[in-house]
């Protein structure tokens, strides 16, 4: 991945933000505190529904902690052979009925979607992956609440400016940066957050923003 592409990328990161991707999805087919209790009484040798992470990653996401890998062969095939390996594999068939069928409505959703929507959502996750994970914990806990709480407007300002800043190379995007006429209009909060983003690198060995 060259160093432009790895900056375009990056402009997807608010995008990932404003659409909840970094955040927990109200998971279907979570079963109510009083349907666990009766499904322990039914069968009481069945696993309990552990609690879902507060932050999980892509591939807990997409399939509830189910290798990578798996997730992507699976959610290539066409609904019907999708369905006949999920009979015929063992990892699968190992897992808490709970499980399979939030793996099956989730798997549902993933084939509702359109092609654009799926690269998207796959280039938003190969974004994350590349991460260090103190930049993964930087986003989750610092970025994301204060991302949350911009008005749409605000929202759309930021991304302005991101775009404005691709393809250029890292000291003219540190000038634009610093730059008061480049930055009018904007509060001291979005300009951090502007600069939070537009100092994120992907991959290793590359410092997180500082935390404020």
């Amino acid at each position: 991945m060259n160093r432009r592409f790895k900056f375009a990328a990056l402009l997807a990161l608010p995008a990932v933000l404003a659409t909840g991707l970094l955040a927990v999805p109200a998971s279907a087919g979570a079963q109510t505190p009083r349907e666990q209790r009766v499904g322990q009484r039914q069968a009481p040798r069945e696993e309990v529904q552990p609690r879902v992470p507060a932050n999980p990653t892509p591939g807990e996401r997409g399939m509830m902690g189910l290798p990578p890998k798996w997730i992507e062969r699976v959610q290539d095939m066409p609904p019907a052979q999708q369905e006949r390996f999920l009979r015929n594999n063992q990892q699968f068939r190992s897992l808490p009925p709970w499980r399979q069928q939030q793996i099956r409505q989730n798997l549902a959703k993933w084939n509702n979607l359109s092609p654009e929507q799926r690269q998207a959502i796959r280039e938003r996750e190969r974004i994350w992956e590349q991460m260090t994970p103190q930049q993964q914990e930087y986003v989750r806990n610092t970025l994301l609440p204060r991302w949350q709480q911009l008005p749409p407007g605000r929202k759309a300002v930021i991304q302005r400016h991101l775009r404005a800043l691709n393809g250029l190379s890292d000291s003219d995007r540190e000038a634009r940066l610093n730059d008061p006429y480049f930055l009018q209009g904007m509060s001291p909060d979005e300009q951090q957050m502007l600069r939070d983003l537009a100092h994120l690198r992907i991959g290793a060995g590359v410092d997180a923003p500082p935390q404020q």
